[in-house]
């Protein structure tokens, strides 16, 4: 049911001033939000347009990935930047120093009930990300082997008597900088030497 009701003159003035107020702020709102919003693309659109020239100093900043440009043109409306040839030499770049780990390789040998051998007679092999050195004779005072980031693990080749035991650490994920030891026991045994 409509229920008709008369607005005065007054009350028409005052919703009419109300609109007016609102109307008012809405269009200043509007205003101010595009210019807040144009101001910066004419500022970009205008820089794109004039010619670009990167300094020889930047070179160093970013020597993998620098491309000098010549000179921005407008194709289609839209500004065009041609790169031109990477003139640094590869000896200029800085050197990379890839993330390395230390893993020392100990050898010991019991000798006890009857062999003479001593840890250089067995040999040490690394498995792993680009270990350095890979392979070598072992040493009671251990050897540091660096290693990337990444699984390893360790072997080694010796005479026949021996029965060897790893510790841990001779296999595993080198994360970081840090340092690992490995210890690699050899005994001596008369069983295994009457068994080959």
């Amino acid at each position: 049911m409509l229920i008709n009701k008369k607005i005065t003159f007054k009350e028409r003035e005052k919703y009419y001033h109300i609109l007016v107020r609102v109307m008012s702020f809405a269009k200043l709102a509007v205003i101010t939000l595009i210019i807040i919003l144009i101001i910066p693309i004419l500022l970009v659109s205008s820089s794109l347009s004039s010619t670009m020239n990167i300094k020889d100093s930047v070179s160093l900043l970013l020597p993998l990935s620098y491309a000098e440009i010549t000179g921005a043109k407008m194709q289609h409306g839209v500004p065009y930047i041609q790169a031109t040839k990477n003139n640094i030499s590869s000896s200029a770049l800085p050197s990379v120093n890839p993330v390395q780990g230390t893993l020392i390789v100990t050898e010991k040998v019991v000798n006890e009930g009857g062999d003479n051998k001593k840890p250089s007679d067995f040999t040490i092999t690394v498995h792993g990300n680009n270990p350095s050195p890979s392979s070598f004779p072992g040493s009671s005072a251990g050897t540091a082997v660096k290693l990337q980031m990444g699984m390893y693990s360790v072997t080694e080749a010796g005479p026949p008597g021996y029965n060897s035991t790893l510790s841990g650490d001779c296999s595993g994920g080198m994360m970081s900088v840090e340092t690992r030891n490995c210890t690699i026991t050899n005994m001596y045994s008369k069983d295994s030497v009457g068994a080959k």
